[in-house]
């Protein structure tokens, strides 16, 4: 009994930094993984809407921005479209007021399947009038599709490291 309580500094340093290190991993993920069309598939979202949706104390506005510049330098997009992209969906996620998020799987994987359809047809029509005119719309659902087929899997993983860990420690 006194070791826990004698290590438990160290697991709720570690349970904060779970958000940040699951985020930043799948995002490495993203860049490894080569999707079958010319469009990047943004695989970080899946964590920006999770933890949004539970609402942790350690992944914050400024975590959102942050990864949302470290996917533009590492796409080669313009500064501060995958910031908007990823601050729109934590806001969406974080500060909806008119009904609960439920923590059911469905429910999230149809609140994240139209979320992240609306905001990339956004973020890829105001690219591809600005900068890249030779995006079309079947690469672009094609890569929102690979972000679906994706999503499963790590809404597991990252289920039970908020059971495990982030809850359990009061991070």
């Amino acid at each position: 009994m006194v070791r826990k309580s004698k290590y438990k500094w160290l697991f709720s340093f570690l349970s904060h930094q779970i958000p940040w290190v699951s985020s930043f991993f799948i995002l490495v993920f993203s860049f490894v993984f080569i999707p079958c069309c010319n469009v990047k598939s943004t695989l970080v979202l899946i964590p920006i809407f999770f933890w949004g949706m539970q609402k942790t104390k350690s992944f914050d506005f400024i975590s959102v921005m942050l990864f949302g510049f470290l996917q533009d330098f590492l796409d080669g997009t313009q500064f501060g479209f995958n910031m908007f992209i990823f601050l729109s969906t934590y806001f969406v996620v974080y500060y909806q007021k008119f009904f609960p998020l439920d923590e059911s799987f469905t429910f999230s994987y149809l609140a994240f399947s139209i979320v992240t359809l609306a905001l990339i047809l956004l973020k890829y029509c105001v690219i591809s009038s600005m900068f890249v005119e030779n995006i079309n719309l079947l690469n672009i659902l094609v890569s929102w599709a690979v972000l679906i087929l994706w999503y499963p899997i790590f809404f597991i993983i990252l289920k039970k490291l908020d059971e495990r860990f982030v809850r359990k420690y009061n991070a």
